[in-house]
């Protein structure tokens, strides 16, 4: 990603200075809520599709964090309050407007997985950004792979190397055991990943369960797991594997 190279607004007067191109956008904004109404995907304000408070909670503060497999994992945001909200309508409710400012975060967490992380052994080659995989029925009812489009939108390539193998229940309401289990078997390769260095990328980090198994699928294949990358990670209070990584709170996630 690169800063704008357009010069910033004169002040004029005294004043905290409008460019043309602020008042441009929002006369765009304002024709377009007439045609197609929409309200902010963190707030539900009216007519924008994400307001500037809502925006900024989406600017990536980067933290560490590690599955119960030990896999490092670097998450972009806290999943909670407007965050939560940003990115349940953008899995859940059909809003793939919100690609774009959630695409800036994911690529904060993968560039620092990208520049901090190393094979066991020293071991080097080319790195594979590998997504975790929803199901079929998943897809069916959203039309698209919200991870597989961040990433696109991110204008980063990555392998669909992984398919799910078999069905599992939801893992909203499962405790961190049951969703290692629940989990267990569900991804499987479609090619031989011998020589690969892989950094697994999903969405939101709460127990680790789903890491670990692309983890474990993506072995199994020959490739070597580095890290993973996730847009955002659930708080959660006093979670020995979160300490003993040396930052953050926090693991993974629901079904797919």
């Amino acid at each position: 990603m690169t800063p704008s190279e357009q010069p910033p607004d004169q002040p004029s007067g005294g004043r905290e200075p409008i460019g043309w191109s602020v008042l441009v956008r929002e006369a765009l904004r304002d024709a377009l809520a007439l045609i197609l109404p929409v309200e902010c995907a963190g707030c539900q304000r009216p007519d924008r599709t994400l307001c500037d408070e809502c925006a900024r909670s989406l600017v990536s503060h980067t933290s560490i964090h590690s599955t119960p497999q030990h896999l490092r994992v670097y998450a972009a945001l806290r999943y909670e309050g407007r965050v939560r909200r940003v990115l349940l309508a953008f899995k859940n409710h059909h809003r793939t407007d919100l690609a774009r400012p959630l695409s800036v975060a994911l690529l904060s967490a993968l560039r620092r997985a990208l520049s901090e992380s190393t094979a066991p052994g020293g071991a080097s080659g080319p790195i594979e950004i590998i997504a975790v995989p929803s199901s079929k029925t998943a897809m069916r009812t959203r039309g698209y792979h919200p991870v597989g489009l961040v990433l696109k939108t991110a204008g980063v390539r990555h392998a669909r190397a992984l398919r799910v193998a078999q069905k599992t229940r939801s893992q909203k309401m499962l405790s961190a055991e049951e969703r290692a289990v629940n989990v267990k078997g569900a991804f499987i390769s479609v090619r031989s990943l011998a020589g690969s260095l892989v950094i697994i990328v999903d969405d939101v980090l709460t127990t680790g369960a789903t890491l670990d198994e692309a983890a474990r699928a993506i072995s199994a294949a020959g490739g070597t797991v580095i890290a993973a990358a996730t847009m955002g990670f659930t708080p959660r209070t006093l979670a020995v594997r979160d300490i003993a990584s040396g930052e953050g709170y926090g693991m993974e996630k629901g079904a797919k």
